[in-house]
């Protein structure tokens, strides 16, 4: 069975960044993983609209995507297989849809019903970081006020839904490659796996 981590929030918060150095990490302790593609980067790169502008087919695009490419990586039969598979994003793509939109009731029980049948073994909410919404790289919104919206949004989404997660800590002003969450993620796996080689 594949472990599978979610790391869910609001855009600019270090997601993408985060998942490459927890792969990493385990990686070097002997923990097959793959961090996983964000999907609202490959919507715009197939010319969708994102973030404000976001339109509801592109995000149940995104949806579908998200989760056929997380079964793809937990049902794989042929090498590499993987121990551990990190979701930039998650359920939290709903949130986008319905900001936008109000309730989609095929796009939520999409999501509810993709997290009872397979399930992830940690949810992870990165807090928003002042220094991390920056350019955007025309990827990311940069209004500090639709990311502050979507954080709540998406920490209420779990809350009403009973959908447990980790809040991650705000890091210290000198942790400027967030060692402190890659820490916290990478033992509790390691843990959760049964494994040595904890990061001290």
């Amino acid at each position: 069975m594949v472990y599978k981590i979610s790391l869910s929030s609001t855009q600019g918060t270090g997601k993408t960044t985060l998942a490459t150095l927890v792969a990493g990490e385990l990686k070097r302790r002997n923990v097959e993983a793959r961090a996983l593609a964000e999907m609202s980067t490959l919507a715009r790169e197939r010319g969708l609209p994102i973030n404000e502008q976001t339109t509801r087919e592109a995000q149940l695009w995104i949806l579908h995507s998200q989760f056929a490419e997380e079964l793809a990586y937990q049902t794989r039969t042929t090498p590499p297989l993987y121990d551990v598979i990190i979701c930039d994003r998650g359920v939290d793509n709903y949130c986008y849809l319905q900001r936008r939109f109000g309730e989609d009731e095929y796009a939520l029980r999409m999501t509810l019903g993709h997290l009872q049948h397979f399930p992830y073994d940690q949810i992870y909410v990165l807090p928003i970081v002042d220094d991390a919404l920056k350019s955007g790289e025309g990827i990311r919104s940069t209004d500090p006020e639709f990311q502050r919206e979507m954080d709540t949004a998406i920490r209420g989404f779990f809350q009403d839904h009973n959908i447990p997660y980790r809040a991650l800590p705000q890091p210290a002003a000198e942790d400027q490659f967030r060692t402190e969450w890659v820490k916290i993620i990478v033992n509790q796996t390691l843990t959760d796996l049964e494994r040595g080689g904890l990061m001290s």
